[in-house]
């Protein structure tokens, strides 16, 4: 239940941008078709059907070296170099590694030299600085869809704490667009226990924090007109937990399996799935709808549209603006049962409706990287979908050799030798992480597609 709705329409204080919708442009996902942009159909010499395949073992590839995927075929380079126990990985799946225009991008990197944000070219993916900021997580340091200058975060640093700011990438400045103490007090406001962006015109975000009499509240922030919409969050144990999301198109908000108004008090749509908290992105459909992607692994409670696999499968749309339910990658393709710790990226919002998926595998099904058997389909792989038809085309890009959870070497945190690919806005970069095998070492990543054009 949802208490105490509470409209506050301005906020004092702080500089606050226009927040006006510049447009996005959207890059033609035609399978069929080649655009001005050069970019050929996208699964061209990429297997697309669910085969087994065997994983070779090779060794970690060097620092900046081009290396074709033995079975798969995805060019893949390996952007950092790691020493032992360190960590270079994208900061989540669902968060946006590359900036607007994909000129710069960002990694988070931890061990014995420090723990933060690293900003890198975007193209040669050399090491630019280190980032000023101390955000909320690691995972919430938001990219500006339209500016490729700025991107936004909460510091939980001590001398602004609890500040929205703004940052400049290129030169560390950073502003206060708000200071959210006035509702959190101490607490530190944060983007969600599972964390998405912002609205695509970079106007609407959400946040939750704990009040200083114990109770929680979610609340709504709009930068163009400084409004602000509140509600006390009185549920059960996992409420305090999530907060509201904004989905694309800025009209409505993602919350614990519904579609909220702009109040946060309306549910326009329950949405026809088990679990709200498996892993998931927000992004559009090929049409440009608001949707939630979403690995299930458990039956829809109304059978997802008649799913002959009742909306279980890797990869399932759910349209937020209509209810639809659709299953994308499931057994109906001969794919095997959702394969353990996939995460999933739909950030491409230049090419709605593509998304990316990152798989890892049980502990047990490491032995195909010794056995010499073929492994199933999508045990250790990256791979990408496009939605945009009746008959959706996946295709398999390359094997990323992560352990994920199951590392015992290294002494970082196992949870961040999971791959969490991310989609680059164009739809033609893929970074991800990877242990190589349990090296003791987590580095990144990146697949670069046919579209791509280095700069």
């Amino acid at each position: 239940m949802l208490l105490s709705a509470c409209t506050v329409p301005v906020i004092t204080g702080g500089n606050v941008a226009t927040g006006a919708y510049r447009g996005i442009p959207v890059i033609h996902s035609d399978l069929q078709k080649t655009t001005s942009t050069g970019y050929a159909p996208m699964c061209d010499g990429f297997i697309t059907d669910a085969r087994s395949v065997n994983i070779p073992r090779i060794p970690k590839p060097g620092v900046g070296v081009r290396t074709s995927d033995p079975a798969l075929g995805a060019t893949v380079i390996r952007v950092s170099d790691s020493a032992f126990g360190e960590v270079h990985k994208p900061a989540y799946s669902t968060v946006q590694a590359w900036n607007a225009d994909e000129s710069l991008l960002l990694l988070y990197q931890s061990g014995s030299s420090g723990s933060g944000h690293q900003l890198r070219d975007g193209h040669s993916y050399e090491f630019i600085r280190q980032l000023d900021l101390l955000p909320a997580d690691i995972e919430e340091v938001f990219w500006s869809h339209v500016n490729p200058d700025e991107l936004f975060y909460v510091s939980a640093a001590k001398r602004d704490f609890g500040h929205f700011k703004r940052l400049n990438p290129y030169t560390n400045d950073s502003e206060t667009i708000a200071d959210f103490s006035r509702w959190c007090g101490t607490s530190l406001p944060v983007a969600g226990n599972d964390v998405h962006m912002q609205s695509y015109d970079d106007d609407l975000f959400g946040f939750r924090c704990q009040q200083a009499d114990g109770g929680h509240i979610m609340f709504s922030y709009r930068i163009s007109d400084q409004s602000v919409y509140i509600q006390s969050i009185n549920e059960d144990s996992l409420s305090p937990l999530i907060a509201p999301v904004p989905t694309p198109g800025g009209q409505r908000f993602w919350y614990r399996g519904k579609t909220l108004d702009n109040t946060l008090t309306s549910s326009a749509l329950t949405i026809d799935l088990q679990s709200y908290s498996e892993h998931s992105s927000i992004g559009t459909t090929a049409g440009g709808q608001d949707a939630l992607y979403q690995v299930a692994f458990n039956p829809s409670p109304r059978g997802c549209d008649r799913d002959d696999f009742g909306g279980v499968g890797h990869l399932v749309e759910h349209n937020l603006e209509t209810g639809a339910c659709r299953n994308i990658i499931s057994q109906q393709q001969g794919y095997p049962y959702p394969t353990s710790s996939t995460h999933v990226s739909a950030l491409a919002y230049k090419r709605p409706g593509w998304v990316v998926l990152s798989s890892i595998g049980s502990r047990k099904q490491a032995k195909y990287f010794t056995n010499g058997q073929a492994a199933p389909a999508l045990f250790s792989e990256i791979y990408l979908s496009n939605t945009g038809s009746n008959t959706p085309v996946t295709c398999r890009l390359a094997h990323h050799r992560s352990t994920g959870k199951n590392a015992l070497n290294g002494g970082y945190k196992p949870y961040f030798g999971e791959p969490h690919a991310t989609i680059s806005p164009s739809g033609t970069r893929i970074l991800f992480g990877s242990d190589w095998y349990d090296s003791g070492a987590v580095d990144a990543y990146v697949i670069e597609l046919t579209g791509y054009k280095r700069r």
